[in-house]
């Protein structure tokens, strides 16, 4: 049978199996040789079409399956690919099996394991990594508690997912020498116990296939056709690795650069938009159908996302689904927009909503706490996706906690030891506890009152000592509230963390903002028992719902990614949590990178819902007034009040604006030229977005070439703007009243 006749086979089954593609989709399943990028925008059926190529490679193009490398971002994915590819007419679980498929770690794994004959370290258990890091920091003179250890944890992965080694860090501020230190401490006892990391996977294939060109000319033969999902994700060792691999050039990448949110775990965006750098001549398809969402739904994500510079340009287009214009609300505050959602879910329910098919998404875990305390109220079943989601076991929040359950029972000896030296009292554990256990029996005292009495105290802590036993006293008769702030204030909680944030290089704000929070959680509660007993509903709560997926759905935008709900609601949309304060403390390019990072998680957010859409951004967030976040604005949901914008301009001086100054100097008889000169080779499209200095982003609709070489006018829709307008294209591009996406080069 000849390959057409394949072809038509090949597809009419599909047709047959319930899968019908359409054009794009089509074009990227029957693209086998060759290099090819696939951008695929929300809910475009990219799982269908990669099961669909993968099946079509085999079928038609009779591609041996053990020739083939799928790599998946998940487990989870790599699962279902294999169970959907086996379940695909003409397949089978045995020729599936031959196939390579999986997660960069897992296949990077096994390529360790052949070549080392089955022998590499055993991984460390993230508890294991911890206990390491933990010693190390307090080796530093640090408190080693869950925050700075999660911290330190974080940078290292960066690190390595970079290709960096502590060798290549050049440290010159005392807090980056400290680190380069903890780094090589780490690395250092790994290599004692023989053991790796996850991240040491990905570091050791790299230098693998690097080093050996026998092995690595042997996986090329054995891997001859590469297909990565989830490209805009990858760090650089997973892009070096699929590099070397991949030199044979039929590699076909698949990804959304509108859905790129991993910067902070070393994902590049331009590692997808500059595929046609590394493969010149690549093809390219763009599946832009949302079968997913709504109209409404799409039109305004559309309209936030075309804000983004750094982008491959597409218009994301619906089915003609109608539906519900997504709304923003505007509570009073954090308690009060909780009530509002749990008040509208439980309407919903009623009218037969399935609380599974609600999903409360935000930006930081902090964010759901008045969420899960309303649900707890209203014994209502959720499930918590995210392990550092339960507010209230926060360092800060633990910490004040403890010194409220001191009250209750003075006689808490871990209680003790965890808040002694918060604030300082300079008591060194190891020195006391053998002391105090025996001063509590002898005197027939509590722990607490065994403090003053210990030897060898100077006066300072002789007195610090007493002064915690008056005050931890005092919390007795108080209310949550009034403890809250007697400890924070009069007990100097608040000056410790101060010093913990100039000591650490945190911000300050950022390291306080759990105990605002806690300030709106104690609010309602007449006494410290009662609190308490909330609090421990809440964890109980939690612990049983973990894992089951039961009730509504709540998760950071983070980890919502792939997945997609009837009823979203994305909470908390105020300026001080959206974009993030690191993503405006960053400088230069880095905060331009930062902020289009932040756009585009909350148009993750927004393309999870598939009928309905709640934006929330409160008046007053933490107790005090709230603006709405910027990205708000570009949703076209909310109007201006004035102009105002997320600038990505590093300079702080208004591209457009000095643009167009330099452009006044240049003669009126002269610009014409100058313009052409300079932009008449520009490369435009139809469906390109062009952004307007005051009219921000919009789509070309049509390019209209001037007679006698006088240039291109486009018609352009822009966001919000209901006339098209009609602009001369280079000489609006030289005055600086549009500015194209600039093409993205990769420099290795």
């Amino acid at each position: 049978m000849s390959n057409n006749s394949l072809e038509t086979v090949f597809f009419e089954r599909l047709n047959t199996f319930g899968i019908r593609l359409n054009e794009e989709q089509r074009e990227a399943v029957r693209h086998v040789t060759g290099p090819l990028v696939v951008f695929a925008g929300p809910g475009s059926g990219k799982t269908t079409v990669l099961t669909c190529r993968a099946s079509y490679m085999m079928q038609v193009a009779g591609i041996p399956a053990h020739s083939m490398l799928v790599v998946t971002f998940t487990r989870a994915a790599a699962e279902e690919m294999k169970t959907r590819l086996a379940a695909m007419p003409g397949l089978g679980p045995q020729m599936v099996r031959s196939a390579e498929i999986g997660t960069f770690h897992s296949i990077f794994m096994r390529i360790l394991l052949q070549q080392s004959g089955g022998r590499v370290p055993q991984l460390l258990e993230e508890q294991e990594q911890r206990q390491i890091i933990r010693t190390l920091l307090r080796g530093q003179g640090k408190d080693g508690d869950d925050e700075e250890v999660a911290e330190a944890l974080q940078k290292i992965g960066l690190c390595k997912n970079n290709l960096i080694m502590p060798e290549r860090i050049k440290a010159t501020k005392p807090e980056n020498q400290q680190f380069k230190e903890l780094f090589a401490g780490y690395e250092a006892q790994k290599k004692r116990q023989e053991r790796w990391d996850y991240d040491d996977i990905l570091v050791h294939c790299h230098a693998l296939l690097k080093s050996n060109p026998t092995v690595l000319e042997h996986y090329r033969r054995r891997f001859q056709y590469i297909l990565v999902d989830e490209f805009q994700d990858t760090n650089l060792a997973q892009y070096e690795v699929i590099r070397l691999l991949g030199a044979h050039g039929n590699v076909c990448i698949v990804g959304d650069d509108d859905q790129s949110i991993y910067r902070f775990r070393g994902s590049q965006v331009e590692y997808l938009l500059g595929f046609d750098t590394l493969f010149p001549g690549s093809g390219k398809v763009i599946l832009a159908t949302n079968y997913r969402s709504t109209d409404p739904v799409i039109e305004t994500a559309s309209r936030l996302i075309l804000h983004n510079k750094k982008r491959q340009s597409k218009k994301i287009r619906g089915t003609g689904r109608a539906g519900v214009q997504p709304t923003v609300i505007r509570p009073e505050g954090e308690r009060s927009e909780a009530e509002q959602i749990l008040t509208e879910m439980e309407k919903k329910v009623a009218d037969g909503t399935v609380l599974e098919d609600i999903a409360v998404l935000y930006r930081t875990n902090i964010q759901v706490r008045a969420i899960i305390d309303g649900l707890v109220k209203r014994n209502l079943p959720f499930t918590l996706h995210d392990a550092e989601g339960d507010f209230y076991r926060r360092w800060q929040v633990r910490d004040v906690l403890t010194y409220m359950r001191l009250a209750l029972d003075p006689d808490d000896l871990d209680g003790l030891v965890q808040i002694i030296n918060r604030p300082k009292r300079y008591m060194s554990a190891d020195r006391w506890v053998e002391e105090a256990h025996t001063i509590r029996r002898e005197k027939n005292v509590t722990y607490l009152e065994a403090l003053p009495h210990l030897s060898g105290l100077e006066p300072y802590q002789t007195a610090k000592l007493e002064q915690l036993m008056q005050d931890i006293r005092s919390l007795r008769l108080q209310t949550p509230g009034q403890a809250l702030r007697t400890i924070r204030q009069v007990i100097g909680y608040d000056k410790y963390l101060e010093e913990y944030s100039i000591k650490t290089g945190n911000d300050l704000k950022q390291v306080k903002d759990p105990l605002e929070e806690l300030e709106e959680a104690v609010i309602g509660h007449r006494t410290i028992p009662d609190f308490l007993a909330h609090i421990a509903e809440v964890a109980e709560t939690i612990r049983k719902s973990r894992h089951k997926g039961e009730g509504v759905q709540l998760m950071t935008m983070h980890r919502a990614k792939g997945l997609e709900f009837g009823h979203v609601y994305c909470i908390g949309l105020v300026a001080d949590m959206l974009p993030h304060p690191k993503a405006l403390a960053a400088e230069g390019e880095k905060r331009d990178a930062a902020l289009e990072e932040e756009r585009r998680l909350l148009y993750v957010g927004m393309t999870r819902a598939k009928e309905y859409l709640t934006l929330s951004a409160p008046m007053n967030y933490h107790g005090h007034r709230a603006e709405v976040s910027p990205f708000l604005y570009e949703t076209g949901l909310v109007p201006r009040p004035v102009r105002v914008t997320v600038s990505t301009d590093s300079s702080g001086t208004g591209k457009a604006k000095s643009k167009t100054a330099a452009a006044a100097a240049v003669p009126a008889n002269e610009r014409m030229k100058a313009a052409l000169d300079r932009y008449g080779s520009l490369e435009i499209s139809k469906g390109d977005t062009l952004h307007h200095k005051d009219m921000g982003p919009g789509i070309v609709e049509e390019i209209i070439p001037l007679s006698g070489n006088g240039g291109r006018r486009v018609l352009i829709k822009f966001a919000g703007v209901e006339k098209i307008s009609d602009l001369h294209l280079e000489l609006c591009l030289y005055l600086g009243l549009l500015e194209a996406s600039k093409p993205v080069e990769l420099t290795q």
